[in-house]
């Protein structure tokens, strides 16, 4: 078992190090920690399927490739990925963190409008699912 975790480590590491990522990078687009990387790739950790998943997606293999010929004691063959494969993973994090961002604004705007719809209107707008105002109707007749 030692032996196939370390190779699954060197597989690991090789696919990182050939997107020219440091283990920091790694780290930050895959969610996992840079210590935790290390340990993986030395085969110091028994990786869970989830992290495995994670890791498999971000390197732009799927987890058959990731894990082929590890038995046979093989960890080395260089594994093909495409160029938008090698490419995704870099902004996913970022792309992630722009989408909440943007969906907290969405909500944020939706309350405003269905607020100002309640004030100028004079009457109760039927706020759209995860939108309207969180300001009571007595707090609005006292501004």
């Amino acid at each position: 078992m030692k032996n196939l975790l370390v190779l699954l480590g060197k597989r690991v590491h090789d696919l990182r190090a050939a997107k020219g990522w440091s283990q920091e990078e790694f780290a930050h687009v895959s969610g996992l920690h840079r210590t935790y990387i290390g340990q993986i790739e030395r085969g110091e950790k028994n990786i869970s399927f989830e992290n495995l998943t994670k890791v498999s997606s971000v390197l732009g293999v799927t987890l058959s490739e990731l894990f082929s010929g590890l038995e046979d004691g093989g960890g080395g063959g260089r594994i093909e990925t495409s160029a938008k494969a090698e490419a995704a993973p870099r902004y996913t994090l970022e792309i992630e963190k722009l989408v909440r961002r943007l969906a907290h604004q969405r909500t944020a705007m939706d309350r405003t409008i269905g607020d100002l719809e309640e004030l100028t209107l004079g009457r109760s707008v039927t706020p759209k699912p995860g939108a309207g105002s969180k300001r009571s109707k007595s707090a609005i007749k006292k501004t």
